[in-house]
């Protein structure tokens, strides 16, 4: 860890609520990440950038455990999830919303049911209760008029806003944003970073890979790089996108921005 990385972590007095400990996962003879080691604290939005295949979504996915790691620890609010039994993630997923590439909605329930159905299902809410938090939501990301159709009438940045809308009815601690833009037309970007940044100054726990530098440097209180498996620097958006350190970054950025 730099001294700039420590400097990070000890000037914040909480308790990380993301703790990654020497994390290995291998593909078969793939080290899709190598020995990598960071923590996130309450508040704290992270973004993580990088190239195609840098394993930026697999140490994203290894944090609720959609990918299991081969060696190391990851705690979340203090628990280790690595191996902790079925019934003891699922009640810690509930913790940790997640937005992924694909939008993910089940096309034969309306936006409605679509954003009610965990919280009936896992957190046992009343109909008229749940219904009454997906309303609010779907008011926060913009669409509060498209409740009752279906996910097929709706354009690639509305059906992520209902993603983002529905993993936030479980009133998660942390959100987790796996590239969250990259399937959509270069003209809805916008209207889905714009919940997003709404998120960050309403001070949601986020973990970000994505390709957008403009949003990373806005929101991102860190960034992370990635290459290869492994975190090769992190800091300040400032000072990350001003004076990288490390050539592999310098090369990275020169090459996208």
């Amino acid at each position: 860890m730099t001294e700039e990385s420590k400097s990070i972590s000890e000037s914040k007095e909480e308790k990380p609520i993301i703790e990654i400990s020497h994390v290995w996962k291998f593909f078969g003879p793939l080290a899709a990440l190598q020995d990598v080691s960071v923590n996130v604290q309450p508040k704290e939005r992270v973004v993580i950038i990088g190239p195609s295949g840098s394993g930026k979504s697999t140490l994203l996915r290894s944090i609720n455990r959609l990918e299991s790691i081969d060696k190391g620890t990851i705690s979340i609010l203090g628990q280790d999830i690595s191996h902790c039994r079925e019934h003891e993630l699922n009640k810690l997923r509930r913790n940790v919303g997640m937005v992924f590439q694909q939008f993910n909605l089940f096309p034969h329930k309306t936006v409605l049911q679509n954003l009610t159905m965990a919280p009936r299902t896992l957190l046992g809410m009343s109909k008229v209760d749940a219904e009454a938090r997906a309303l609010k939501l779907l008011q926060k990301v913009g669409i509060s008029d498209k409740a009752t159709v279906y996910p097929s009438m709706l354009s690639g940045g509305q059906q992520q806003r209902v993603a983002i809308a529905r993993a936030l009815a479980m009133q998660p601690t942390i959100m987790l944003f796996d590239e969250p833009t990259s399937a959509l037309d270069p003209e809805m970007v916008g209207e889905v970073l714009d919940v997003m940044v709404g998120l960050a100054e309403e001070g949601m726990t986020m973990c970000c890979v994505t390709h957008e530098m403009g949003f990373a440097k806005m929101v991102a209180d860190r960034i992370i790089f990635m290459d290869h498996g492994q975190i090769l620097e992190q800091g300040p958006p400032e000072r990350m996108f001003s004076s990288p350190r490390h050539p592999r970054l310098k090369q990275f950025l020169e090459q996208i921005l």
